[in-house]
């Protein structure tokens, strides 16, 4: 038989063999699919069947999200507190984690696991005719992603108070306050984790069904009582280790019609939220 040939027959038996694969392939995906949604909805029941009801469609996966370390560089830390105050500043090193920075515009003090405060100064720099948005933009001029959550103005006083976002998800245990008089930013404080090095653990995610029931199980271990899940939303909290580094935990922010929750989506542990 000519080689041509016998070329075209192997062809022939690959792309049959690779077709079989891809059928085997996707119907695995599917069945994996069904069953997801079968023990999604068994999970929902269960909640439904103790007077909890779940809306399905506002259910979130957290398996995209990895636990993440983050190690404290002081010298980076620096750089964005320079390029927050628009000018070079060298941090003071005042003992028990904290270091203090000091310039024309401003000071600030930033403490190991990320306690922040700013004391800003009369200048131009601060000026802000839109204490809305300057909050969030100031935050982006130093590469820190934010989303504004409350904004209260009460006279001449206005008071922003912005989320940080790791990763394109909320950081729901950093929070600044930035307060404004006049149209000029006076203040700044709460927690803001500065970026450092980063490593990340690959670690078992909790399925959305395994989460529920976790819930389920926290809420009538504790004896509180609700009817309703309102919401569940994706993200990090932060938790500080013994060392200098900061554990970023994926969690699930349960809202319920009585309260709020934090569900860790590595170890199913559920913990109330409480207000800032």
């Amino acid at each position: 038989m000519e080689w041509h040939k016998v070329k075209n027959i192997i062809i022939l038996m690959l792309a049959l063999v690779n077709g079989f694969l891809l059928v085997l392939v996707t119907e695995r995906q599917n069945e994996a699919r069904r069953y997801e949604r079968a023990a999604q909805t068994q999970a929902v029941q269960a909640l439904a069947n103790s007077g909890i009801a779940v809306d399905e469609g506002g259910l979130v996966a957290a398996d995209h999200l990895d636990p993440v370390s983050i190690e404290r560089d002081v010298e980076q830390e620096g750089r964005m507190v320079s390029a927050l105050l628009d000018e070079k500043v060298a941090g003071d090193n005042w003992g028990g984690g904290l270091y203090r920075y000091q310039g024309i515009t401003g000071e600030v003090s930033v403490r190991a696991g990320g306690e922040f405060s700013a004391k800003l100064y009369d200048h131009p720099r601060w000026q802000a005719p839109d204490p809305a948005a300057h909050a969030v933009g100031l935050l982006r001029q130093i590469e820190i992603e934010g989303e504004r959550i409350a904004f209260e103005q009460e006279g001449d006083t206005s008071c922003v108070t912005v989320r940080q976002r790791w990763g394109g998800v909320p950081l729901f245990s950093s929070q600044l306050t930035f307060l404004y008089r006049d149209g000029m930013l006076q203040s700044i404080d709460g927690v803001l984790l500065i970026p450092g090095r980063v490593s990340r653990e690959r670690r078992a995610i909790l399925t959305l069904p395994t989460a529920l029931l976790h819930f389920l199980d926290g809420v009538l271990e504790t004896g509180d009582v609700c009817s309703a899940i309102l919401s569940m939303e994706v993200g990090y909290r932060a938790i500080q280790s013994l060392s200098s580094a900061v554990r970023l935990s994926p969690v699930w922010f349960i809202s319920s019609n009585t309260a709020n929750y934090y569900l860790d989506a590595v170890t199913g542990e559920l913990t109330r939220s409480h207000p800032h």
